[in-house]
């Protein structure tokens, strides 16, 4: 689906290819049925693309997270410890805007902790 051509382009081929001025030509009604035809079209390119973003986006975040996991066992977490970070983690990296100070606190808090039970755990 990466292949799909963006707005622009589709206007240019179409532009190239003497649609638009055919287009200007057609009755009321054929040319509204087109109207909705092609806008019917761009939504589902639309959303095409925006699913594969989305995917793209969330498969990058999963490989990053895998990888900051490794971090956290090399360091010596606990498997409890580690999902508490893992929550953090997912509170920094997605952020809301309309909860983002609460949810930033909490996330420091849970970081706080899990440092310090680390810490704790190694010097004792």
């Amino acid at each position: 689906m990466n292949n799909i051509p963006n707005r622009r382009e589709r206007r240019a081929a179409m532009r190239y290819q003497g649609v638009l001025k055919a287009k200007s030509k057609l009755p009321f009604a054929k040319w509204v049925e087109l109207i909705r035809e092609t806008n019917k079209q761009g939504k589902e390119i639309f959303e095409t693309k925006r699913d594969a973003t989305e995917q793209s986006i969330a498969d990058q975040l999963e490989a990053k997270e895998l990888v900051q996991i490794e971090r956290w066992k090399e360091q010596g977490y606990t498997q409890e410890e580690i999902e508490k970070l893992r929550e953090a983690w997912a509170i920094l990296t997605i952020k809301d805007k309309e909860t983002w100070h609460t949810d930033k606190k909490i996330a420091r808090k849970i970081l706080k902790e899990t440092s310090e039970a680390l810490y704790n755990r190694k010097n004792d």
